[in-house]
């Protein structure tokens, strides 16, 4: 005999819907308590939160939305290899040999006729321009981790193309930084290092600690990954959302601009950058339309379990 589905009453349905309306806003309430915390302690320890903490922050609404194992399934290969990566980020600078510092600032004067940092910070210097510069630049640390949690929230089958090209870019840089370890303008052409004035003026020093603990090896400056996250983000959107997501290029522009300006990267960094994750993101198209969504899904989980 067939079952028949009895239809919920409405009270039972208004019941349910007020419940997991609770849960999401519980989720939403406990996740600012954490980062408010995690705020504070950060700027009286002076401490800075690397990606892994936002995740955290992420788990604790996914866990009051009932998503737990569905996040935890599908971020755990991220995590980890993301961790890995940030681990063996300082071998490079641990065994590198020669730092090749002339060849980029000549090959900058070579197409510039100049070197742009020294320009932009002789003739164009300013506090407001240091303060934007400086919270452009910190957006790297955070953006492409929101921008992943927002994929995985609304559109997972570009969460894990996003995943696949974020990390091929990663490696890439990574290999890259070993076998041309490369000095930035602050170093290879005495440029003024703003974000150590930056801290100075706010009376902590923020970017300081993230030189000295979290970016770990100050040789790797081609190519730069200030430039490539950005571009992947915004080519990852422009390519949902078509023309409705073109304003998101403000974000790169202002991390471009932000590294130049700052003394961190030469343009030749940028375009390195730029080229490195539009590869990856073109590699990762290229494997989505060979494969099923299930079935690059499964291959990333086994690789992760193996």
């Amino acid at each position: 005999m067939p079952l028949v589905s009895v239809p919920q009453e409405p009270e039972q349905e208004q019941a349910a819907q007020s419940t997991a309306g609770s849960a999401r806003n519980l989720g939403i309430a406990f996740s600012g308590v954490y980062l408010t915390a995690l705020s504070i302690f950060c700027i009286h320890f002076s401490v800075t939160p690397g990606p892994e903490f936002l995740v955290v922050c992420f788990m604790i609404y996914a866990a009051y939305a009932r998503w737990t194992r569905r996040f935890v399934k599908d971020w755990a290969p991220f995590i980890a290899l993301f961790l890995a990566f940030e681990a063996m980020r300082g071998i490079p600078y641990s065994i590198l040999g020669t730092v090749h510092v002339a060849e980029l600032a000549s090959g900058e004067s070579q197409l510039f006729g100049s070197i742009p940092t020294l320009v932009l910070q002789q003739f164009y210097r300013s506090a407001v321009l240091d303060y934007v510069g400086a919270i452009f630049y910190s957006l790297h640390f955070i953006v492409p981790t929101v921008f992943g949690f927002i994929l995985w929230r609304y559109s997972p089958k570009n969460y894990w193309k996003y995943i696949c090209a974020f990390l091929v870019c990663s490696y890439a840089a990574l290999i890259t930084a070993l076998v041309y370890p490369s000095a930035p303008p602050w170093f290879g052409v005495n440029a003024t290092r703003i974000l150590f004035q930056v801290d100075h003026e706010i009376g902590v020093p923020v970017y300081r600690v993230i030189f000295d603990f979290i970016q770990s090896n100050p040789f790797a400056a081609f190519p730069s990954l200030h430039a490539a996250y950005p571009w992947l983000i915004s080519l990852t959107a422009i390519k949902i959302k078509r023309i409705k997501a073109l304003p998101i290029l403000v974000l790169p522009i202002g991390v471009w601009f932000s590294a130049v300006y700052l003394g961190e990267h030469y343009i030749i960094d940028i375009i390195g950058g730029v080229a490195y994750s539009t590869c990856a993101f073109l590699l990762a198209e290229k494997l989505a339309s060979r494969f099923s969504l299930n079935k690059a899904e499964n291959w990333l989980k086994n690789r992760f379990r193996s």
